[in-house]
C-alpha cells in the first residue's frame, strides 16, 4: 500500500448502524461539521439498497479524533457504531470485517450432489453457465480408481449466481434432480450442523467477543432483525427471548424462514450487525435434527452412546476394533472408550431440557468430539 494509501486509511473510519434511507450526502454534512472530508460512502447491495453501514474518510486525523472525542452520533434518528477503519484488519480481532457482503468470497461456491457418474466438469459448466461466469468446476473423485463420487464444487465469478441458482431450484442432470446448496466453509467442517438442513436460526452474541455491543439489546427491536434479515429471504417468525420474571431481554432469538437457503447464508457469513449491535448466527437445531441428520462424528456420538447402556456389544464392538485396528490397543479402545464413555453420554442425553434449541450446545459438542475421536 502507499504511503498516502496508509494516510487514508488511517483518517478513515468505520459507520454502523446506519438507516437504511440515509445517503453519502447525510454523511459528509453531518461528518463535515468536524473537520474537512474527503470521501463518503454507503455500502449497498446489487440492487442498490444500502447495507446499513458505510465508510467516511476525513481530510485530516485532528478531524476524525475530534469526531470521536463527540460520540455518540445519531444519523436520521439512529444512533451510529464508529470504529477506526484502520483497526479492522484480519488480525485485529474485530468482528466487523464480517457484516454482510454480497460478494464475499464464501457465498461464491455452490456444493452440486446426486450427480449422474457419468457426467463431466465439461459438463457441468456448460450447464451453470447460463447463471453466470463459472471459475472452476471441480468433480470429486476416488483417487484409486479415479471414478466420480457423485458431487461437485462449483465456483462462480459473482456470489449472485449463487442466489440464482438457489432460487431457481430443483435442477436436473441427465434425469437427476440435483442437489445444491451453499459449500460449507473449512470453518464449519465437521461441526454437526453443516451437515442438517433448517429453516430456523439462532441469534445471540458472538462466542469471540469484540470490543462494543453484542447480543440481542433492549433497543433491537423484532421490526429490525425483520428488515436486516429480509434481505435474505422470506421471514415466517422472529422470537426474542426474555426472561420469565423480569421480562427483560436474555439476549438471544430465533427467526424462522421459509427456505433452507437463507438460513444456509446467513450461517456462512457468521456474525451480522444490526443497529451496530454484533449477533452471531448459528443453525437452531433441535434434538431430533441432531440425532437423524448429522453425519460422521453426531451419528459416531449418538452411537457410542447407545452402547454403553448395551455392555456385550460394548465388548463385541472392542474385539472388533482390536481386529481392525491392530491388536491389543483397537481392543481396549473399544471396550473401554465405548464403555465409559458411551454409557456416560447416554446417561447425560437423559438429562431434562438436552438439546432444545441451542446450537453447539451438549450433544452435538459431545457428538463432534466423539466423531474426531
Amino acid at each position: 500500500m502507499s504511503s498516502t494509501g496508509k494516510d487514508d486509511q488511517v483518517r478513515k473510519i468505520f459507520v454502523g448502524g446506519l438507516d437504511y434511507d440515509t445517503v453519502e450526502a447525510t454523511l459528509e454534512q453531518y461528518f463535515g461539521q468536524w473537520g474537512p472530508v474527503s470521501e463518503c460512502t454507503i455500502k449497498r447491495f446489487p440492487d442498490g439498497k444500502s447495507r446499513g453501514f458505510g465508510f467516511v474518510t476525513f481530510g485530516s486525523l485532528a478531524a476524525m479524533e475530534n469526531c470521536f472525542e463527540n460520540q455518540p452520533h445519531t444519523i436520521d434518528g439512529k444512533g451510529v457504531d464508529l470504529r477506526k477503519a484502520a483497526d479492522s484488519g484480519p488480525n485485529s480481532g474485530s468482528e466487523r470485517s464480517k457484516v454482510y457482503d454480497p460478494e464475499a468470497r464464501e457465498l461464491k461456491k455452490l456444493f452440486v450432489g446426486s450427480l449422474d457418474y457419468t457426467t463431466t466438469e465439461e459438463e457441468l459448466n456448460e450447464y451453470f453457465s447460463k447463471y453466470g461466469d463459472v471459475i472452476s468446476v471441480a468433480i470429486s473423485k476416488y483417487p484409486d480408481s479415479g471414478k466420480s463420487r457423485g458431487f461437485a464444487f462449483v465456483t462462480f465469478q459473482s456470489g449472485a449466481s449463487v442466489d440464482e441458482v438457489q432460487q431457481t431450484r430443483p435442477h436436473v442432470m441427465k434425469g437427476r434432480k440435483l442437489e445444491t446448496k451453499r459449500a460449507t466453509p473449512k470453518h464449519l467442517v465437521g461441526k454437526p450442523e453443516s451437515q442438517v438442513s433448517t429453516t430456523k436460526i439462532f441469534i445471540g452474541p458472538p462466542e469471540v467477543r469484540a470490543k462494543g455491543h453484542s447480543g440481542l439489546s433492549e433497543e433491537i427491536t423484532d421490526e429490525d432483525l425483520t428488515e436486516y434479515f429480509g434481505q435474505f429471504g422470506n421471514l415466517v417468525k422472529v422470537q426474542q427471548m426474555r426472561w420469565e420474571d423480569s421480562g427483560k431481554k436474555r439476549g438471544y432469538g430465533y427467526i424462522d424462514f421459509d427456505d433452507e437457503d437463507s438460513v444456509d447464508k446467513i450461517v456462512l457469513l457468521g456474525v451480522h450487525i444490526v443497529k451496530g449491535v454484533r449477533l452471531e448466527a448459528k443453525k437452531g437445531l433441535n434434538k431430533d435434527q441432531l440425532k437423524t441428520k448429522t453425519g460422521g462424528g453426531m451419528n459416531t456420538g449418538n452411537r457410542m452412546g447407545r452402547m454403553g447402556s448395551v455392555g456385550p456389544v460394548v465388548n463385541n464392538m472392542g474385539g472388533n476394533m482390536g481386529g481392525n485396528m491392530g491388536g491389543n490397543m483397537g481392543g481396549n479402545m473399544g471396550g473401554n472408550m465405548g464403555g465409559s464413555m458411551g454409557g456416560s453420554m447416554h446417561n447425560n442425553m437423559k438429562a431434562p431440557g438436552f438439546g432444545s434449541f441451542m446450537p453447539n450446545r451438549g450433544e452435538s459438542n459431545m457428538g463432534n468430539m466423539m466423531g474426531q475421536m
